[in-house]
């Protein structure tokens, strides 16, 4: 059981799967439009995610699609994977926000409200508070962050980001106390080719098409 939710070890099973698939399947669309199309990069305030180029951002969404979905294990722990699964919700909250301005985030049928609301059941075999037809942004940020918990639990990358320069001594503490490897904050994510980033295409879309 690959990703280390709050949980143990797992992959993530039904609702909760359907939500986190399609918005790698819509995170994967941006990015090819911006690799293909020439399309301005689509960001989510993450910078441990947002600053890499295109290729190495399908390269690390590839590499946590396999893990919160598939048999893959990331191993050792970097800062860069846990925003990249962070930014998965972030996109949550984008499409959310987009169908409650427009109506639909996309051309599918699919509400992602009510893919949201379906998503915090399976978590927690609970009904919630909160209705699919709900206007309330800021009611929804706090619903998908609940179900990103869940998932990714305290997010250290960003605690982290305070030692990123800091004493050396004081960085190692940090990093050993948390139980993260030494390299935690120093990982980057390879560049890569044309037909390696196809490669991450194809492996994400049959993780987002099963």
């Amino acid at each position: 059981m690959p990703w280390p939710t709050t949980r143990g070890m797992r992959n993530l099973i039904g609702a909760e799967a359907d939500l986190v698939r399609g918005a790698i399947g819509m995170m994967t669309d941006h990015l090819v439009a911006e690799l293909r199309d020439g399309e301005p990069p689509w960001t989510y305030a993450v910078d441990w995610f947002d600053q890499w180029d295109g290729d190495q951002r399908l390269w690390l969404l590839e590499r946590v699609t396999a893990a919160l979905l598939g048999a893959k294990i990331i191993e050792p722990s970097a800062a860069m994977f846990d925003a990249t699964v962070d930014a998965i919700f972030h996109e949550v909250n984008d499409l959310v926000e987009i169908e409650i301005d427009h109506g639909s985030a996309d051309d599918s049928e699919r509400s992602w409200r009510q893919s949201v609301i379906d998503a915090l059941q399976c978590q927690t075999d609970r009904p919630t508070t909160i209705a699919a037809d709900s206007l309330d942004q800021q009611a929804w940020q706090t619903t998908i962050t609940q179900i990103a918990d869940a998932i990714l639990g305290i997010r250290l990358y960003q605690r982290a980001e305070y030692f990123r320069d800091a004493d050396y001594e004081k960085t190692a503490s940090f990093l050993r106390d948390r139980g993260l490897p030494d390299d935690y904050l120093t990982q980057i994510p390879p560049l890569r080719t044309i037909d390696q980033t196809q490669w991450s295409i194809d492996r994400i879309q049959a993780y987002v098409f099963d």
